[in-house]
């Protein structure tokens, strides 16, 4: 037994310093010599959570309520874990379990919130969440979750940013820096994120890390994520410096930034999962900037900019924003393919006899409306089918619920495929294959989704709102020619949607090309993007103190 505490005591120690393999590796010790109680399989899955092993997690915090069953602890983080799994089902049960135990649970209201949102409930998930900002006003995780939820469903600006404000507002703040001169130096930028990984943040950042301009710029990768991969080896050797920044508090991180004497901060998280924005809070450089993974003002205080388009924030939108917007040349984000991908294939349609329909977005985008102007396009084309996919769909509970709604709007089942997650990345583009054209979400559409589905050789229809959210489309679409497939109203979604199959000949002649004009569009022009930037940066600097 002493040995075995020495390693579960080993394990503690490099635990408190943020060493989470170290700390697994002597759990696993533990464990091997038949040590086993309830707090050794929870702080054991706790450490699995921290580097996203959530399938081994899970299978520790069974062990922990065999010993204790009424444990709300590991219950709650077993419905974190079954939300990371893509079985947000299990999650909401096991959050109700723990709300019927104790009404006021927060992080079960929070963690009920995130289950509900990606089974398409997210009106009911917000309810859920705004019972968290309730409970606890000032708790950092439920006001993103609510903040990032009304994305789904917003269409007033207004009303959006004075929520963002609201909700921000008293966020404590310090004192700016004065910004040094930068005359005969480089500037220095530093790009804060926890998705310098295999996510979809990393595909539209490699390209402007690798191509800034080094006679000019100083470039630092501050990396917050737990679970480091192939992908983050490539910003290693992309950035002049590449900083380790996820064992970091937030104070000690701020300090790394203020010693580096970074110029410009930009955070890629705002309130998303695992956002560091309590760093800006700490105001380590004197210029804070908010880009590309938050499709909406943050609201907070000491974030000075954003980084946008015209197409996506034109000038009637700055309202909308509590930063003062800087517009980059259209489209604000520069995609980079997959290194390796599948051939564009042959129009399905030839095949089916049929045009297919689909989309690859996450199940929380795919709101009411959505699935209003998807079913108009169904019931005006009654020979169409329309293949789904999203991670969510690989529990047959969620697309029953997305098949009963889409029954309320008149169109049976059979005509409905839904794919959940495929974990292989050229299996998942080529799932494309399946389909003729895609059709967008909203009011918040894709981003990621539909630059794969045009690379892929898919065209794709976008029904344009007044918000960020709802421009992202557009913005995309018009930097490849095809700003025609960005529409303004239902009716001409659904129009240009059922024209489509009156000349399939057409339709493959443009699937043949896409890829091309996609590559030689200004999506793929990484220079052209990043020296959009570095003049919005040189703006930046120049810009009077009192208007940050």
């Amino acid at each position: 037994m002493g040995q075995r505490n020495e390693w579960s005591d080993e394990a503690e120690s490099l635990v408190a310093m943020g060493r989470w393999s170290a700390a697994i590796a002597s759990y696993e010790k533990a464990l091997a010599v038949g040590h086993s109680e309830y707090r050794l399989h929870l702080n054991y899955a706790v450490a699995l959570q921290q580097v996203c092993r959530f399938r081994d997690q899970r299978d520790q915090l069974s062990m922990a309520l065999q010993h204790w069953p009424e444990s709300l602890e590991a219950l709650n983080h077993l419905a974190v874990a079954q939300i990371k799994l893509s079985d947000p089902c299990a999650a909401e049960r096991t959050c109700r379990l723990i709300l019927a135990k104790e009404c006021d649970h927060l992080a079960a209201w929070r963690n009920l919130g995130i289950a509900l949102s990606y089974q398409g409930r997210v009106l009911e998930a917000i309810e859920a969440m705004q019972r968290s900002v309730e409970i606890a006003p000032s708790d950092s995780s439920a006001r993103d979750n609510l903040l990032l939820a009304l994305n789904y469903i917003a269409t007033d600006g207004l009303e959006l940013a004075s929520v963002h404000r609201l909700l921000c507002a008293d966020l404590p703040s310090a004192p700016r820096k004065d910004l040094p001169g930068t005359t005969g130096r480089r500037i220095r930028v530093g790009y804060v994120s926890g998705d310098f990984r295999s996510h979809s943040v990393s595909f539209f950042m490699a390209g402007i890390v690798g191509t800034h301009d080094r006679q000019c710029f100083e470039v630092f990768c501050y990396s917050t994520t737990n679970s480091p991969d192939r992908r983050t080896e490539d910003f290693r050797y992309l950035a002049d410096h590449f900083v380790d920044l996820s064992t970091h508090s937030d104070i000690e991180a701020a300090g790394r930034i203020d010693a580096d004497a970074v110029d410009i901060l930009v955070d890629l998280g705002g309130h998303t999962s695992g956002n560091r924005l309590g760093i800006f809070a700490l105001r380590p450089a004197p210029i804070q900037a908010s880009y590309l993974g938050y499709p909406a003002t943050t609201g907070c205080p000491f974030i000075d900019f954003r980084l946008v388009d015209a197409l996506t924030d034109p000038a009637d939108s700055s309202a909308f924003s509590t930063e003062d917007l800087v517009r980059l040349p259209a489209p604000f984000l520069c995609y980079t393919p997959h290194s390796t991908f599948p051939a564009t294939s042959p129009l399905p349609a030839f095949a089916n006899g049929h045009i297919t329909y689909g989309s690859f977005n996450h199940s929380s985008k795919i709101s009411e409306e959505t699935l209003d102007l998807w079913s108009r396009v169904l019931i005006e084309n009654p020979a169409s089918r329309m293949v789904i996919k999203s991670r969510e769909f690989s529990d047959e509970t969620i697309c029953d619920q997305f098949r009963r709604r889409f029954a309320q709007r008149g169109i049976d089942s059979p005509r409905l495929t839904f794919l959940g997650l495929i974990e292989n990345p050229q299996e998942h583009l080529a799932a494309y294959s399946r389909i003729d054209v895609a059709l967008d979400t909203y009011p918040y559409n894709g981003t990621t989704t539909t630059c794969e589905a045009l690379w892929m050789g898919v065209p794709v229809i976008t029904l344009v709102g007044t918000l960020h959210a709802a421009r992202v489309g557009y913005s995309i679409l018009n930097s490849v020619g095809l700003d025609g497939l960005a529409v303004t109203s239902p009716d001409n979604f659904v129009a240009i949607a059922t024209a489509f199959p009156e000349d399939w000949s057409q339709l493959a002649n443009l699937r043949a090309r896409l890829q091309k004009m996609v590559l030689k569009s200004p999506l793929c022009d990484p220079r052209r993007l990043t020296r959009g930037m570095e003049d919005a940066y040189r703006i930046m600097l120049s810009t009077p103190k009192e208007m940050h």
